[in-house]
């Protein structure tokens, strides 16, 4: 059985296979099936990812939700206690992992940020309201909160209007 069988047979089926991945194993696993049935929903205009809803008013109805996409995944690995609203946040929980400066390195796993190539700051800084964006790296392209959409998804045009900041790799 492949490690990566192993690990989807973890993400369907719950138990200690996913618990002892490794850290990007583990994220992979749950990015690339985020919006699988059951990790994903979408009924009534409300979304839910891993059952926590993404577009809520907190999320000015999921415009600003990419923090809060990517930390359910991040607290659905155990990595953190709880979800978080903003890509400041994120760069402070993951400061000690080491980082990745070029987006060809990247592996799937690996935490991107990008910086927004109308509303960023000069010193390339996330102070939030969007000049700052944030998504997983995975075998299907980044996972992310689309700022069109409002809803999580892979790639997109969507991240167009943002360039590579950096990326973070789980310590492993």
């Amino acid at each position: 059985m492949t490690l990566r069988t192993f690990i989807m047979i973890a993400i369907l089926f719950g138990g200690p296979p996913l618990a002892h991945a490794q850290t990007s194993e583990r994220i992979h696993a749950l990015a690339s099936h985020a919006l699988d049935k059951g990790n994903y929903s979408y009924r009534a205009g409300i979304a839910k990812l891993y059952g926590i809803r993404t577009n809520g008013p907190d999320t000015r109805n999921g415009a600003l939700a990419c923090a809060k996409v990517v930390t359910i995944v991040l607290q659905k690995a155990g990595i953190v206690d709880r979800y978080s609203l903003g890509v400041r946040h994120v760069e402070a929980v993951l400061k000690d992992w080491p980082k990745v400066d070029n987006p060809k390195d990247l592996k799937p796993g690996d935490i991107v940020v990008w910086v927004n190539r109308f509303k960023g700051r000069k010193d390339r800084s996330c102070t939030g309201g969007g000049n700052c964006h944030v998504g997983i790296y995975t075998e299907n392209g980044y996972f992310h909160n689309s700022p069109i959409t409002n809803a999580p998804t892979f790639g997109g045009f969507s991240l167009w209007a943002f360039k590579f900041k950096t990326g973070y790799r789980a310590p492993d």
